[in-house]
């Protein structure tokens, strides 16, 4: 609160975390996609600017942690058999992964390098439906193609960079992990009601998934409200 205790003052990464979590919400519910990636993106530009300003780099951040996962689940042997040939064929993700057996907890995945360019970053997260929506003054009588949005990029995207800064989670953004993951094949370390989830979430078709990720963020919300 300021001096003035009808003003509510909101952090950069508090105004991120709550457009993410709505986006999210949205997601989850199905409801327009435009609306989804409007929001999403303002979370993401807010969380590039603050990893940015900390020093680091949004892209690099994500693509290391995707990396160190990859790497981990060959590790754990829980890659899917497709996937598994490409780590082997990887002499990077096996060399990596010998590190990670042998320096456990020590591991520091800063140490891997990931190197991106303006131009590709900018490719990557700067998509057509951002710059539709940023510069209408351009073509006013301009169309979108709603089959070119990719929200369920930019979230998971999002949320990486969200917990790289702050090392926690929402329910939010735990739920669509959780949700990410299990879409593509990926292995499921966690504890209590999100391992339930991720277990759930394997016998069940998309929609049945949708569904079942709002219950669950809306049962965290209301545990923690009690």
């Amino acid at each position: 609160m300021s001096d003035d205790e009808s003003t509510i003052q909101i952090s950069k990464i508090a105004a991120a975390q709550r457009q993410l979590d709505a986006a999210i919400r949205m997601f989850f519910q199905r409801e327009d996609e435009l609306a989804i990636h409007t929001v999403a993106a303002a979370a993401l530009q807010i969380l590039r600017d603050v990893t940015k300003d900390r020093g680091d780099h949004f892209t690099s951040d994500v693509f290391r942690e995707g990396i160190l996962n990859f790497a981990r689940q060959y590790v754990q042997g829980t890659l899917s058999p497709d996937k598994r040939a490409m780590a082997e064929g990887s002499s990077y993700i096996t060399e990596l992964a010998e590190r990670i057996c042998r320096e456990g907890d020590n591991f520091d995945k800063r140490s891997i390098r990931v190197d991106i360019s303006k131009k590709e970053e900018h490719e990557l997260w700067l998509s057509e439906t951002t710059v539709f929506l940023k510069h209408a003054d351009r073509d006013p009588k301009g169309f979108l193609s709603v089959g070119r949005l990719d929200n369920e990029r930019m979230l998971i995207g999002t949320c990486v960079a969200y917990v790289n800064l702050m090392n926690q989670q929402t329910p939010e953004i735990e739920a669509y992990h959780v949700f990410w993951r299990i879409k593509n094949g990926a292995s499921i370390n966690t504890e209590d009601e999100a391992q339930l989830l991720a277990e759930q979430l394997q016998s069940m078709g998309e929609a049945q998934r949708y569904a079942r990720c709002a219950k669950f963020i809306r049962d965290a919300k209301a545990k923690k409200m009690k």
